[in-house]
């Protein structure tokens, strides 16, 4: 029995002494009932405070009610976050709508986070404009932390992009580019000797890369085969479009992902686009594994389609269908769009740095010479074009902010100085960082392949490809289709630019940072390569 709690604890005490008791108890119960209620409120205080002084955030800059500091940004966003990070500090809190935003533009910080707090930052942010384009948070790259990533991320490193795995389908990309340079050198001779011919570098670079990354899935070629070429085109180009489109709805941009109302409305339509694209997109997956299903065992080609359908009779379910379209969706998207737009920025860069290019084309004739074209085994002896593969990644990195990553607990960041509240969306600006003067020197964004020659960089942070568990795996591929791809341009053609004016090199918004303007180039094939080039 409760003290208080009776109302005939009276009968307890002798007879002479009842009245005074009744008052006596009441006194006592209302004076255990103020302490206790006071003590309560002193310890929630205490509680309150203890948190408040555990939770040390990060600045902030003032903010609006409902929609936090969405106002202050314009596309790009990784250019918005920068002016915001040069004007309050390298480490801010923000207020994305809704969500907490955690921005970083300081090396150190970002290193911490991707690497000390890299399994509490290993989430991603589900975002509602990802919903329907990941396939319900399912596909490698939208996957939280857990067993469907654990799954995906192994299939992804060891049946397709391990040393192993490169080093077998290094025929495949060498026939690309190779299959690029003919057709190139076709167009150039039908254009005639009088005047050079115009490519559309943007497209030529996505088809190669396309090619590249679909023979090595599912041993299709989509541009220049030689079945229906009308067919092919019209499939290409759709799969052209459901890229450009996915890039441009995914990343961490879209208004309705912060403030809930307005996904309620579907302003634009964006939901219904999405859904759209999704349907699109897993019906043209399955049409790939149905066709490799059923053209496999004739062709007797390897296959990451193959191989990973061949496992699928002993372990359905780590590699069912639904697996295998995630990961054909990945790799065909990320890697075509991510190593098309670098090729597109070096060639960029190039082209209004002739000096640079001719230096690296006298570096190739002096190693390989004019007698044949060059192949992947020959990258490591080309140091000067893989420093401007460098430059060209440090400059226009393949995503200027990584894919978002999200907190899963609290955790302290800068050496102790803030906490991270659980749940809060990481956003790390490599864009800002690799042209931060601190680290790069006076002139950080000057095109200048040479701050990478003789070991100058070392120890100079830069990140294209993300750090930790969420390190893009596919960074080996698309390190050697670039390479190969730009080394073969230069050796093969000259190239200039179309008018006088340099070439424009404003960045377009999206996840992995577009050209806003497509590059368009004149070029004509060398004359010393000219048989080289025939024998393609």
């Amino acid at each position: 029995m409760a003290w208080g709690s009776s109302p005939d604890l009276h009968l307890l005490l002798p007879p002479s002494t009842k009245g005074s008791s009744m008052a006596n108890t009441t006194a006592l119960s209302f004076l255990f009932l103020s302490l206790a209620s006071a003590l309560f409120l002193l310890t929630l205080l205490r509680s309150l405070r203890s948190k408040k002084r555990r939770l040390r955030l990060p600045p902030s800059p003032p903010s609006l009610p409902v929609i936090g500091h969405l106002h202050l940004f314009k596309r790009p966003l990784h250019r918005a976050l920068s002016g915001l990070a040069a004007a309050h500090g390298p480490v801010l809190l923000l207020r994305f709508g809704s969500r907490a935003v955690l921005h970083v533009t300081d090396p150190a910080v970002a290193e911490e986070c991707l690497t000390d707090h890299d399994v509490t930052f290993a989430n991603r942010p589900q975002l509602p404009s990802a919903r329907h384009l990941s396939n319900g948070f399912t596909t490698l790259g939208s996957s939280s932390y857990g067993p469907n990533w654990r799954n995906l991320r192994r299939i992804a490193t060891v049946e397709v992009f391990s040393a192993h795995r490169l080093l077998r389908s290094a025929d495949v990309r060498a026939g690309e580019v190779r299959h690029l340079a003919r057709r190139l050198f076709l167009a150039a001779a039908a254009a005639g000797p009088s005047r050079p011919a115009r490519a559309d570098v943007k497209a030529r670079a996505f088809e190669l890369a396309l090619n590249a990354v679909a023979r090595m899935v599912a041993g299709k070629r989509y541009y220049g085969g030689e079945g229906d070429a009308e067919a092919e085109s019209e499939e290409a180009a759709r799969f052209r479009e459901m890229v450009r489109e996915y890039f441009a709805m995914h990343g961490a941009s879209n208004l309705q992902d912060f403030v809930p109302v307005l996904g309620l409305v579907d302003i634009g339509g964006a939901n219904r686009r999405a859904v759209r694209l999704t349907r699109a997109r897993n019906a043209w997956a399955q049409r790939l594994i149905d066709e490799h299903r059923a053209a496999a065992a004739a062709t007797g080609v390897r296959t990451m389609v193959r191989d990973l359908l061949e496992m699928q009779a002993s372990e359905p379910e780590a590699y069912s269908d639904k697996v295998i379209r995630a990961l054909c969706l990945s790799i065909l998207q990320t890697g075509t769009d991510t190593s098309s737009n670098t090729i597109e920025w070096a060639m960029a860069l190039l082209l209004n740095h002739p000096a640079a290019m001719a230096k690296a084309r006298a570096e190739i004739d002096d190693v390989i010479g004019t007698g044949r074209v060059l192949e992947e085994a020959d990258l490591p002896n080309l140091p000067y074009l893989q420093c401007i593969i460098r430059e060209t990644l440090r400059l226009h990195p393949v995503g200027p902010l990584l894919a978002p990553h999200e907190s899963s607990a609290v955790c302290s960041i800068a050496g102790g100085r803030y906490d991270v509240p659980a749940g809060t969306m990481l956003l790390v600006n490599v864009h800002a960082m690799h042209r931060d003067g601190s680290t790069w020197g006076p002139e950080p964004e000057r095109f200048s392949p040479e701050r990478f020659e003789g070991g100058r960089s070392d120890g100079k942070w830069m990140l294209p490809f993300g750090m930790g568990r969420r390190r893009c795996p596919g960074e080996g591929l698309a390190v050697k289709v670039v390479g190969l791809a730009l080394g073969t341009l230069v050796q093969c053609f000259e190239w200039r630019r179309v008018g006088d004016e340099e070439v424009d090199m404003a960045e377009g918004s999206g996840l992995t940072m577009p050209k806003a303007v497509p590059l368009e180039a004149s070029y004509w094939p060398r004359p010393e390569m000219v048989p080289a080039l025939r024998a393609l």
